[in-house]
This record gives structure tokens, sequence and C-alpha cells, in this order.
């Protein structure tokens, strides 16, 4: 009889001149990584990423202008909540005007001073297009006691006006 006949298995080789008893087990894959469907990153960029609007596929930004001015004043006030902004702020915009709400609150906090609302009336507003899809505005709020004067840049990004920058005089 054979070795490879032989009912027995210990201690016999199985043809890999490995003893069959002493067989290692069988290595597992890793599974196979599926591709993407992204074919080019740069065109998902395109499809989700910012998307820079003409002007005259945009509404008139008077609205926005005069909506941004007074909401920011009464943010800072402590009248109104940034997050009601948030839809026409940028999120770099959106956070320092979120800082700036902070500062004032501690400062009144700190002098004892209750947020109340202030009525403010849009008086002049200029505006300038450097380019297309652009608008830098200075918007001046008149109040009661004080007028100020809020400086606006707004850029049509996804099919709407957002304030990539702002400033209060």
């Amino acid at each position: 009889m054979n070795s490879s006949e032989q009912s027995d298995d210990s201690g016999k080789e199985n043809g890999s001149g490995v003893p069959s008893n002493q067989q290692q087990p069988a290595k597992k894959r890793a599974p196979k990584k599926k591709d993407r469907n992204a074919k080019n990153f740069i065109e998902s960029e395109e499809f989700f990423g910012r998307q820079f609007i003409s002007s005259k596929d945009l509404p008139n930004p008077t609205e926005s202008l005069a909506l941004l001015a007074t909401g920011v004043i009464e943010v800072i006030a402590g009248t109104r909540q940034v997050d009601q902004l948030s839809r026409y702020l940028t999120d770099g915009v959106y956070q320092s005007l979120q800082n700036k709400a902070k500062q004032a609150q501690q400062y009144r906090e700190e002098n004892g001073i209750k947020a109340h609302h202030q009525k403010f009336s849009v008086g002049h507003m200029r505006q300038n297009s450097p380019r297309d899809g652009v608008v830098e505005s200075v918007v001046i709020l008149n109040g009661v006691k004080r007028n100020r004067a809020v400086t606006i840049r707004l850029e049509g990004i996804n099919h709407r006006w957002r304030a990539t920058a702002l400033s209060v005089l």
C-alpha cells in the first residue's frame, strides 16, 4: 500500500509536502473594496460644493441687505438669535457674529443692562457690484437714539445671496 492509499492520516503527506495533520488553516482574504461611483473628485465638488451664481439668476439683493442689516443689529442687541440669520450667512461670518453677540451679552450682564428691542429703519442704502454675482453695500440704519452703519458683502452661492463679509460701525 502506498502512502496515499492508507486510511490513517496521522503524519502522512497530502501532496504539498506538509503532513496533513499539521496543515495550516486557509488564509482569509480581505474583503474587496468597492469602487466609488465618483470617477472624478473635482466633478463631485462641482455638484456638492459651493456653486457661484450670476446676479441675473438671483433676486434683487435690496431685501436681503435690509433684512441682514437690521437682523445683525438685533443679534448684537440680544433680541434675536444668530440662528435666525444662518441661512443668509457663510460659516465664517456666522461664527464671528456669534462671538460678537456673546461679547455684547457679557458686557450687558457685567453692567446690569437689559436687552431691549431697538427700532431701526433703513435710512440709506448704497450698493456696488465689483463683479457678477457679488454685491458690496453700506446700509445706514436710523434709530431713536443713534444711527448705525452696516457693511455687507453678498455673494450668490447655491442659488441665494449669502453674506461673506460683515461689519458694524
